[in-house]
């Protein structure tokens, strides 16, 4: 049975991103703070990783890019009271400084309905301009070209929204034995659909935890275990359905285990029971799960002096591998039930060699990915229904010119077997990127970004086109 594919688009999968949310967020909380401070709290598990170039903040007078580019041991930074920025402050710039408090206000505190809890609401506001020369499916949040039509002179796009704005709750409960209680509540301004462009509420991240420094049990809206890795980029997409795989968010029970055998070396094992098919239902045919979670998992191992708070706080050398296992029922119109097979490995690295310079990328292999944004997008064959199986990868150069200004290079692509395909579907996604983001302040950040991508489709006109992105951001 044949059906219509381009408008489709390939069960409208969700992309993680966290990265986008955690690269200038200050999470530090003033006063009294539990075992497991909040910022380790939310960075280490509503932005899992927690991509900061290999490492976190360890303290709220210290900004997460900060210890990139200076070497051990951390500088303390003196508070900035001049009236004018940082100029008159010792060894300090613009941008690592605490900037004035807020005026005082009537209440200014949240409180709980039950004594035993803490609540802390952080957020990021955010306006972004995304202009491609060639149309993009969705305008404002690119993941692959749509196939050029042959009477068609000008494709170009321009999109302007706040939708990569956030709100954001982290809680605190009390200890339960030896281990800390927290929960995060965090969600987007889009639509449930991310491809239609339209404004709505997307919850992001939506969980509870039990942890200790050897241990932590979660359950709820996560990210996913596989593949977690993500690039630093403004665009909200963060190149899936360009090599990088992972990075949706879905219902989990997850158990995570830290060993550390010796000084500075930690191995961490991740385990989850997933829901399948966390995508809105195709007009066309049902797919569906098929009575079983999930299985993923992941192995990692960190090298060299970690910084940071918590089992997460990062470290100079990370390589993890991790993989996926499942099944998805597909039922299309008059016809039996159709069960595909999800399955994929993937490794992922990061290696901060220098005090200011790094890397880190993913590779993968696998079938039926496309609920974990492989595949561009695609789960299945149109005509068959069988899975389709797919490769891909993507890497990034990161450079700290200043504790303020950073750039960040790369590439990425998703490759599907041509044979899995029908005539229409996209059979090849490319993707390179350029940024410079400067931290103006603690609290308000300027990006540029600069995008290439190559879409290609097995019979359709293929499309290549330019994409540049001006985004404006303040974090509280």
């Amino acid at each position: 049975m044949k059906f219509p594919r381009f408008f489709l688009l390939l069960f409208t999968f969700f992309p993680g991103a966290q990265n986008l949310i955690a690269q200038e967020l200050d999470l530090g909380i003033m006063g009294p703070q539990p075992t497991f401070p909040i910022r380790s709290i939310v960075q280490t598990a509503v932005f899992t990783p927690f991509e900061t170039d290999g490492a976190t903040a360890e303290s709220s007078q210290l900004p997460p890019w900060d210890i990139d580019c200076y070497p051990e041991p951390a500088r303390t930074w003196e508070p900035c009271t001049c009236a004018l920025g940082c100029r008159e402050c010792r060894d300090c710039s613009r941008c690592q400084c605490p900037p004035p408090e807020a005026p005082c206000i009537d209440c200014p505190h949240v409180s709980t309905l039950k004594p035993y809890s803490n609540l802390h609401i952080f957020g990021l506001l955010k306006a972004d301009m995304l202009f491609n020369s060639s149309r993009p499916v969705s305008s404002g949040v690119p993941f692959f070209l749509a196939p050029r039509l042959p009477l068609e002179e000008n494709d170009g796009t321009l999109s302007i929204h706040g939708r990569n704005s956030l709100l954001g709750v982290a809680i605190t409960g009390p200890r339960i034995g030896a281990f800390q209680s927290a929960g995060v509540a965090t969600a987007f301004f889009y639509n449930d659909n991310v491809i239609v462009d339209r404004y709505g509420i997307l919850p992001l991240n939506v969980w509870g935890e039990l942890r200790n420094e050897d241990w932590r049990f979660a359950a709820g809206l996560q990210f996913d275990v596989f593949s977690p890795r993500t690039p630093n980029m403004l665009v909200w997409s963060i190149l899936s359905a360009s090599g990088n795989t992972g990075n949706n968010f879905r219902g989990q029970f997850r158990i995570e285990r830290f060993f550390h055998p010796a000084e500075n070396v930690r191995w961490t094992i991740q385990t989850a029971l997933s829901e399948p098919l966390p995508t809105s239902i195709s007009p066309d045919f049902l797919s569906e799960d098929n009575g079983w979670p999930n299985v993923e998992g992941r192995l990692a191992l960190g090298i060299g002096v970690p910084r940071g708070t918590g089992p997460l706080a990062g470290q100079p050398f990370e390589l993890g591998i991790s993989g996926v296992g499942g099944q998805s029922r597909t039922v299309p119109v008059f016809s039996p039930d159709v069960i595909a097979n999800v399955w994929g490995v993937g490794g992922d690295f990061h290696w901060r060699f220098s005090d200011c310079m790094g890397i880190r990328g993913e590779i993968y292999s696998g079938q039926g990915l496309g609920t974990y944004n492989g595949a561009v997008l695609q789960n299945i064959n149109l005509d068959t229904l069988q899975s389709i199986r797919s490769n891909g990868g993507w890497g990034e150069l990161f450079c700290y010119w200043t504790p303020c200004l950073h750039s960040h290079l790369g590439y990425g692509i998703d490759d599907p077997l041509d044979r899995d395909l029908t005539d229409t579907q996209r059979s090849r996604n490319e993707t390179y990127f350029g940024n410079l983001l400067w931290n103006v302040t603690k609290t308000f950040r300027l990006g540029f970004e600069f995008t290439w991508r190559e879409t290609a489709y097995h019979t359709l006109t293929d499309n290549e086109g330019a994409g540049f992105h001006t985004q404006v951001q303040w974090s509280f």
